[in-house]
């Protein structure tokens, strides 16, 4: 299993943070997403479906990526319903006159000594895309106010 972090200070109070992680309708910035199509539930919180087509790991897939937990407005959990082991979870907490949001992406390519050979070496790339899209999702609210973005684990 890796686990890649990365969080960013936004120019935000908490509530707007989250409703911008939480809003999968404009997820294009999470890490590796090409695409996004509604396709069940209600837009957004707990039960929300959406049709994603991604590249994780050198290696493009579709699936559905739904909202498993949503605990406004701290807290939001996505999973890969089918195929791919993907769990990415995002959190918003007040920093200063901002917010602090972190996203934690969890994933696992299968089992064997291919899999965890698999696993090791795309633990860097995903590493700088979490951090990438942190950097995304910071844009999407102002380019011009200064972001602090630290990549994780």
């Amino acid at each position: 299993m890796i686990e890649a972090s990365s969080d960013v200070t936004v120019p935000v109070r908490p509530p707007e943070a989250y409703a911008a992680l939480s809003d999968l309708r404009h997820a294009d910035w999470l890490p590796g997403v090409n695409k996004l199509r509604h396709i069940g539930g209600p837009p957004q919180g707990v039960g929300a479906r959406y049709e994603v087509e991604a590249e994780v790991a050198g290696r493009s897939f579709s699936g559905v990526l739904a909202c498993t937990e949503d605990l406004p407005p701290e807290r939001t959990v996505m999973t890969i319903e089918d195929g791919l082991d993907l769990t990415i979870t995002a959190t918003a907490r007040p920093a200063g006159r901002g917010t602090r949001v972190m996203l934690t992406v969890r994933y696992s390519v299968g089992g064997g000594i291919a899999g965890r050979a698999l696993e090791r070496a795309t633990a860097g790339l995903a590493r700088r895309e979490v951090a990438r899209a942190m950097e995304r999702f910071a844009a999407t609210f102002t380019r011009a106010a200064p972001t602090r973005v630290r990549a994780g684990t």
